[in-house]
């Protein structure tokens, strides 16, 4: 009987070790994640709701947010079937590099000098020539919030 309740007394501690080794490395990657400093954004064609966009290769929205460290740097490249014009809606200073993404895969570059909350937005142009494709829904309004820590 006394081997037993040792045994599973072990059990217990060696199952708490796992969760706490558990627990530590799933915070200790939300909190690499959050420091990044580098992010890279993809804005693609869609039939529902024409264009959306994915930040590091998760899901594609209209409505994306990503945390950067203060010094990061993000990418935004366009293969979507028309050009978009990458703008700050608000936020501190911030100068974006190849704005115009007028063609497919142009890339925009941005540097965040500043912390902050910056909020992202483009404003599509028309179909490049001969890449008209038909969409269902009303076109997404691309929004991008970025926190810089």
């Amino acid at each position: 009987m006394k081997r037993l309740l040792i045994v599973l007394a072990g059990l217990s501690v060696g199952v708490a070790l796992t969760a706490g080794v558990a627990m530590t490395s799933t915070a200790g990657t939300r909190h690499a994640q959050a420091a990044s400093g580098k992010a890279s954004v993809l804005i693609r064609h869609q039939m529902q709701g024409c264009h959306a966009w994915s930040v590091n290769g998760g899901a594609f929205r209209a409505k994306q947010s990503a945390t950067v460290r203060l010094g990061g740097t993000m990418t935004v490249t366009n293969n979507d079937v028309m050009p978009h014009k990458l703008f700050k809606l608000s936020g501190p200073a911030l100068r974006i590099s190849r704005a115009n993404m007028n063609h497919m895969s142009a890339t925009a570059w941005l540097v965040f000098k500043h912390r902050g909350t910056y909020r992202l937005g483009t404003k599509p142009g028309e179909d490049y020539a001969g890449m008209t494709m038909k969409t269902t829904g009303e076109d997404n309004v691309l929004r991008l919030t970025v926190k810089v820590t």
